[in-house]
């Protein structure tokens, strides 16, 4: 009995990604993979970080000249016009033809100011990479607790089930005995109210289950009616004590490894990137521009009266210029040397989140390996305890059908061992989360996908 309790919850967390799910059969691993391919809130982060990609290549594309075209324009007017070939008034309908140019420009100097914006949108796009990995493992630890509450319903359930059985069978015992006149109407109405306990406790169970099924896929976003998750043949669980771990070789993985960390050092990089370039506005800038325009009218004519031919007129009237522009800041209320000192406090305050976040990690290593050690210590004790009330239950059994206790001191046996059953499928869960977490922060923790999970 007790193998087959830690088999149904020791099963989840040690499911591979090989193993196979249909519609409705489910490992742990399918489960979590379903989810990161369905979640809304997954498809938003992918959003999020192609703008932050855009953002990035965008200013790649900054660090190139700029070019423009003004489009060949057409004008007609009427009335009294100043005639630009005759330099007078005229009174009737007056084309002034066709114009357009070209022109580009391109900053010689500004501090370095688009290669400083250059690295900002880098380390954004990446540390957005980084942020939506660390949605993927908060969603995937989300669907592991869940997919464990279920197992640890099921469990429970079975066992008060069990019990209902047990319960049932001395319920028409005690009703062919009663009739026989062997037992008291007493021990009928007793039994009668734990039979009927038990069917509230049952149904509780089985209120509970749906509950943690229907919490599983919401969370997964499965339109489904019904979820049911795959049993495969026993495993034993014996997870590595808390002591054999040690503290400061974790954290030093999860440094490395965390998306949380690495998004807040990104923060501080792109911090120190932003305070740059609100310095390069503290330095002159230098453009170099030039263009080219060239225009055609019917206006245009030779000493013959005839209008100048086309190609002649765009040769004749270009008009080229090349220059070079300074924007020298001189003063501006103030308000750079506030943008540079808020940054520097920006700054300081990325530096801040990095540590409390490393110390913030640091504390819940400190906490999951003395849980881990806790939950070892209990789950061996609780075990030894199962087997104590497993023969102590057994004894009021013989005791009972030999009428040496009466059906009180049975009930007593018989619920302080399936209390010590359930609380044997609560602690394999807690250990099945606790592994996966502990894996987690030591990198080990791969985040499974349906096409390996088929």
């Amino acid at each position: 009995m007790h193998q087959k309790i830690i088999w149904i919850l020791v099963l989840g967390t040690l499911l591979q990604p090989n193993q196979l799910f249909s519609q409705n059969v489910w490992t742990l691993d399918a489960c979590i993979a379903y989810a990161l391919e369905h979640s809304l809130s997954q498809t938003s982060q992918k959003h999020r970080e192609a703008i932050s990609e855009e953002r990035w290549k965008q200013s790649k594309r900054d660090m190139l000249p700029t070019i423009g075209v003004s489009y060949p324009s057409y004008n007609v007017s009427f009335g009294r016009t100043l005639d630009p070939v005759t330099n007078s008034f005229v009174e009737s309908r007056f084309v002034s033809g066709l114009s357009g140019g070209l022109s580009s420009s391109v900053m010689l100097f500004e501090a370095f100011r688009k290669w400083h914006a250059l690295a900002y949108q880098k380390l954004v796009y990446q540390s957005s990479k980084f942020d939506a990995q660390q949605s993927q493992y908060d969603l995937a630890f989300k669907i592991m607790d869940l997919f464990n509450n279920v197992l640890f319903q099921e469990g429970a359930l079975d066992i008060l089930k069990e019990q209902q059985a047990v319960n049932l069978l001395y319920e028409k015992e005690i009703i062919k005995k009663v009739v026989l006149e062997l037992n008291a109407k007493a021990d009928l109405y007793d039994i009668e109210a734990t039979t009927s306990g038990d069917a509230l406790e049952v149904l509780k169970a089985e209120n509970a289950l749906k509950a943690a099924k229907l919490a599983l896929l919401q969370e997964m976003n499965l339109e489904a009616d019904h979820i049911t998750i795959i049993q495969d043949k026993a495993v034993e669980f014996t997870p590595k004590s808390a002591t054999e771990m040690n503290l400061n070789e974790v954290f030093n993985t999860a440094l490395e490894v965390l998306p949380s960390l690495q998004i807040s050092k990104f923060n501080v990089a792109a911090s120190e990137k932003e305070l740059a370039i609100t310095k390069t506005e503290l330095y002159p800038s230098i453009r170099l521009g030039g263009g080219i325009s060239t225009s055609y009218s019917d206006n245009f004519r030779d000493f013959s009266g005839s209008t100048i031919p086309f190609d002649e007129q765009v040769k004749n009237n270009q008009s080229k210029y090349i220059g070079l522009s300074l924007n020298f800041p001189i003063f501006n209320n103030g308000r750079t040397r506030s943008s540079i000192k808020i940054a520097g406090i920006e700054l300081e305050n990325s530096k801040t989140q990095l540590k409390i976040e490393k110390q913030r990690t640091y504390k819940i290593i400190q906490e999951l390996l003395q849980k881990n050690e806790a939950l070892i210590a209990e789950e061996a004790l609780n075990l030894k305890k199962l087997k104590a009330k497993e023969k102590a239950y057994d004894i009021a059994q013989k005791k009972f059908d030999k009428k040496i206790i009466n059906l009180y001191d049975l009930q007593i046996a018989s619920n302080a061992y399936s209390h010590t059953k359930i609380e044997q499928v609560r602690l394999i869960a807690q250990m099945a989360i606790q592994k996966r977490t502990l894996d987690f922060y030591k990198g080990k923790f791969i985040l499974p996908t349906l096409a390996a999970s088929n």
